[in-house]
């Protein structure tokens, strides 16, 4: 899981070995200081999120319904890496694929 500690990212999870990558099917590429894309697989629940230090992490286990707030949240031009903090971070445990 990763915990967001004044603004820094520790992530507690296991590094995946086989760097694998999402099929870019929902993809969305982002301009922010904190998030360069998310992208959500619905068949696995598995949440992947790519951070401007180039690190990528997989959430897993998030419902469909969560995807649909992001990208609620997304097309608002509300801030991701907020909603990511507080409604996926605290909740769903994370790989970091790169």
């Amino acid at each position: 899981m990763l915990v967001a500690i004044s603004g820094t990212n520790f992530c507690t999870c296991k590094e995946n070995p086989m760097k694998k990558k999402l099929p870019p099917k929902n993809a969305i590429y982002l301009d922010t200081e904190a998030l360069r894309m998310v992208n959500y697989s619905e068949d696995d629940g598995i949440l992947e999120a790519k951070f401007d230090d180039d690190h990528t992490y997989w959430y897993k286990s998030v419902p469909r319904r969560i995807w649909q707030e992001f990208l609620t949240v997304i097309h608002a031009d509300l801030s991701a890496a907020a909603f990511l903090n507080k409604k996926i971070k605290p909740f769903y445990d994370c790989i970091e694929i790169a």
